[in-house]
């Protein structure tokens, strides 16, 4: 059993405070029958209650600690800050689809130090912290054990936010003629958060994901290397440092031979 400490406590808490109206809210979602922009305006209403709450706990146990909702890349040296993203897989839930989570992180000097993604629908919890591996709920996670990439569970995650599209489609094609060649499967979920959650615990055995900004990261990186994986870009930078949008995950041998293969020119 996972020996939690305060601070993730702290998180925990807040998660679980949402979580009653965030799955009444989701329920609604298949009941209404209203325009579509009806619907993104009652999600939109959704999101904001989850984050007022989350921002009203994480205020009141770290009232100096600063906190980012977007992309923002401004840091204080010396500055513990949180990370929120608020409903990871939206368009899922703004269909009805349920598959969706809400991620808190912390981070000190660039890196992350702790991180909990939570998945409301199935009640699970996925955390780290530096150091001290990785947990769903409260048994210890690890990445496939996998050797090689025949009938791998592939995974793949686009924002669709590209710069250089010619680029990453022919990345795209070579993952895909990967998963071919290697009799893989290649699944899509539409919520990043939770293909790094799925990740670090085995479900899945690689994961390519672009065009995250760093707070969609910061909730994978940490969980993944804590347990045992990798999650950089091309050129074997960790994902949070990265610059590029491509990103690949996977333990140790798998990362390896992907990144081997798909930087092979032809």
């Amino acid at each position: 059993m996972s020996n939690r400490s305060p601070l993730l406590n702290v998180i925990f808490q807040s998660l679980n405070k949402v979580t009653r109206n965030l799955l009444r809210d989701f329920g609604e979602i298949e009941n209404l029958q209203v325009s579509p922009n009806s619907l993104e305006e009652f999600v939109s209403k959704t999101e904001k209650k989850i984050i007022k709450s989350i921002l009203y706990d994480l205020r009141k146990s770290r009232p100096e600690w600063g906190i980012k909702l977007n992309n923002d890349l401004d840091c204080v040296k010396g500055k513990y800050y949180w990370i929120v993203d608020s409903l990871n897989g939206r368009f899922n839930f703004l269909h009805g689809l349920p598959h969706f989570a809400v991620s808190i992180a912390v981070e000190l000097n660039n890196e992350i130090l702790s991180t909990v993604i939570f998945d409301p629908i199935r009640d699970e919890f996925y955390f780290a912290e530096k150091g001290k591996g990785s947990f769903q709920n409260d048994r210890r996670i690890r990445v496939s054990k996998r050797n090689k990439l025949k009938s791998c569970v592939f995974s793949i995650f686009d924002e669709n936010t590209f710069n250089d599209k010619k680029s990453i489609i022919n990345y795209f094609e070579k993952i895909n003629l990967l998963s071919y060649q290697s009799s893989s499967v290649t699944r899509s979920f539409g919520s990043s958060a939770i293909s790094f959650a799925w990740l670090a615990s085995g479900k899945i055995d690689c994961l390519f994901v672009n065009g995250l900004n760093k707070y969609q990261i910061a909730c994978g990186e940490l969980l993944i290397k804590e347990a045992g994986g990798y999650l950089t870009n091309l050129k074997y930078i960790n994902a949070y440092d990265a610059q590029s949008n491509l990103l690949i995950g996977a333990n140790p041998i798998l990362h390896k031979e992907i990144l081997k293969k798909i930087n092979h020119k032809d």
